[in-house]
C-alpha cells in the first residue's frame, strides 16, 4: 500500500472482492491477522478462476494468493514476493500509453500500477511502473 492508505478490513475486503471477482457461489473470507486471509468457495469453478490470476490489485494494496501449508503462522512467512518501482529510460513518448508500458514491464514482472507522473505525462525523463516480482521463478547472476 501507499504511504496514507488505510488498511482494508474485512468486511470491506469480502466486498471489494464480491465486486471484482463475481464469483458465482458463496465466498466466505476469515482473517488470520496481520494482512493474511482464509478464502473458502463453494464452487470450485470459482476458486479455480480466482486462482489463476495470482495477484489482484486492489488500489489501494495488492491481494496475493498463495496455497495454504501446514504449520501456517503468520508470525513467520515465506515470502518470495517484491514490489519494485522499476525506470523505463530514453522511451519514445509513442510507447507511453499505459498498455504498452504493462507490456514492456511483463518482461521482468507482474505489473501493478503507474506512478501518477508517468500516467499524466508530466515528466517525459522516464516511465515508472510498479511491478510485482516472484524472487523464487528469478535467476539472479
Amino acid at each position: 500500500m501507499s504511504k496514507g492508505d488505510k488498511p482494508v478490513t474485512a468486511r470491506n475486503l469480502h466486498e471489494k472482492l464480491l465486486a471484482l471477482w463475481k464469483p458465482l457461489g458463496n465466498l466466505k473470507i476469515s482473517p488470520l491477522g496481520k494482512g493474511f486471509y482464509h478464502f473458502q468457495f463453494s464452487s470450485m469453478d470459482d476458486m479455480k478462476k480466482i486462482w489463476s490470476a495470482g495477484s489482484w490489485n486492489l488500489k489501494p494494496g495488492i491481494l496475493r494468493l498463495s496455497k495454504w501449508s501446514p504449520d501456517f503462522s503468520f508470525h513467520n512467512p515465506m515470502q518470495s514476493h517484491v514490489q519494485v518501482w522499476i525506470r523505463l529510460l530514453d522511451l519514445p513518448q509513442e510507447y507511453w500509453r499505459p498498455k504498452t508500458l504493462f507490456e514492456i514491464a511483463n518482461g521482468v514482472g507482474t505489473p501493478l500500477d503507474l506512478d501518477v507522473a508517468t500516467k499524466n505525462r508530466t515528466f517525459g525523463h522516464y516511465a515508472r511502473i510498479l511491478v510485482d516480482i516472484d524472487l523464487s521463478k528469478r535467476n539472479f547472476y
